[in-house]
């Protein structure tokens, strides 16, 4: 087994996926405005690297920006990994100054808003009515809290915002059930596609950082530490953040979390054995890690920031082999993985963490590595494909560097007038 990726290797990887990138015309996706596998996703990689002096990849971020605009019937309104916020979330992030994609950015930002509030009213109903909470009104790529951060970029002091982290702090508060009462976030099916499920016959609560109570714990918390805040929202982190660490399981290699509790465990208070599991960004302790290190760091808890680290050196402890990843990518790969362990190592500034980059970027890249137009993983978008594996490739690259331009706007107010860069993982919920 090799030792580890070399930064230099880990540029050429990355300098072949951009070469073959480039041209529009390479992607085949059916959605070309979606941001998992779509244009947009693609000009986050050439925003990225026009960052680092590429003189010709901010030309190509626009090309491929104008790819996903250009299609009849494009920019539907939905959530932030489709349509209209897609292009709206790609544009900001390539946005450089006040005056840079100003009238895309007018012209979506009034779309992105309308669907806001619709899922954050959608939210409200569901929850009024006691028939549960379906994620995909609330979670990171099709609801409240992945336009929430959206918003939070586009028109942080905007009313639809503040109707939306409304929704999301209500989630707080607890849900009479027709079998008992739950946590708000209460879904009446199972986790994945609606409908009955025999494993979850009573619902489920889901901790995915993609589909669970952790996307509205990061959104809130970035929020909060942007000073941007409604009532009851240091109370709801709280209670999030909380409740995640009453549910914290233990191994021989320390803290982790299951990916889904049922309602009856819940209510019952039992704890099943439930072995440690994916350890990826879409669901598994490593997207639990980064929302409660992002509460612990907007309300200067330390127990919960320390929770979130010793929970992440816990999981790359643990032998490969049981990390149940799928292939390189963002979202169920190593992709995401690296990415969240380099935020955790550049934040904490944790050497133990960052031990670990070279190792995890060489076992991305030999899964990146193959034979054909799109290499062995046979797509070019971000949530799955080259593009999102390429820009959690730079993060590595980039080290101190990248962490410092993060630096240098965290904490600053986020509004379309001011040049603030937007971290392209803001989509991720990871900043």
């Amino acid at each position: 087994m090799r030792e580890g990726l070399s930064k230099e290797r880990a540029r050429e990887v990355l300098d072949s996926v951009a070469a073959r990138l480039r041209a529009p015309e390479v992607l085949k996706a059916a959605r070309v405005d979606s941001l998992a596998v779509g244009h947009p996703g693609i000009a986050l990689l050439f925003t990225t690297l026009a960052a680092d002096g590429d003189a010709e990849a901010r030309s190509v971020a626009h090309a491929h920006l104008a790819a996903a605009i250009r299609p009849p019937g494009g920019l539907r309104a939905s959530g932030l990994f489709g349509g209209t916020a897609a292009v709206a979330f790609a544009a900001r992030v390539a946005a450089t100054g006040p005056d840079a994609y100003r009238s895309l950015l007018d012209t979506v930002t009034p779309r992105v808003a309308e669907a806001a509030v619709e899922r954050a009213r959608a939210l409200r109903a569901g929850r009024a009515a006691g028939t549960g909470t379906p994620s995909h009104l609330y979670d990171a790529v099709s609801g409240a809290s992945g336009l929430a951060r959206l918003l939070l970029a586009l028109d942080p002091h905007g009313p639809p915002l503040r109707e939306c982290l409304e929704a999301l702090v209500d989630l707080a508060e607890p849900a009479v059930t027709p079998h008992g009462t739950l946590p708000g976030w209460w879904t009446a099916d199972g986790p994945g596609a609606q409908g009955p499920n025999p494993d979850f016959p009573r619902g489920h609560l889901n901790l995915g950082l993609a589909h669970g109570i952790p996307g509205p714990l990061s959104v809130l918390a970035l929020a909060h530490e942007q000073g941007v805040r409604v009532r009851g929202h240091a109370e709801a982190i709280g209670r999030f953040a909380g409740w995640l660490t009453g549910r914290v399981h233990e191994d021989g290699c320390g803290p982790y979390w299951p990916l889904t509790v049922r309602a009856e465990d819940e209510l019952s208070g039992e704890r099943p054995p439930n072995p440690a599991t994916r350890a990826a960004w879409c669901y598994g302790t490593p997207g639990v890690a980064r929302a409660l290190f992002l509460a612990g760091r907007a309300l200067a808890e330390k127990e919960w920031q320390e929770l979130a680290g010793r929970s992440m050196r816990a999981v790359l402890a643990r032998p490969v082999d049981t990390r149940a990843l799928e292939g390189s990518g963002l979202c169920h790969g190593i992709g995401g993985l690296l990415q969240i362990t380099a935020r955790m190592a550049y934040d904490m500034d944790d050497t133990e963490l960052s031990a670990q980059l070279p190792l995890l970027g060489e076992q991305l890249v030999r899964g990146m590595e193959g034979v054909g137009a799109m290499g062995a993983m046979g797509e070019s978008g971000f949530l799955e494909g080259e593009a999102g594996a390429a820009l959690a490739l730079h993060t590595y690259v980039e080290g101190d560097r990248w962490v410092e331009r993060g630096r240098s706007v965290e904490g600053s107010p986020s509004d379309p007038s001011d040049p603030q860069l937007l971290p392209w993982d803001a989509a991720l919920l990871l900043g």
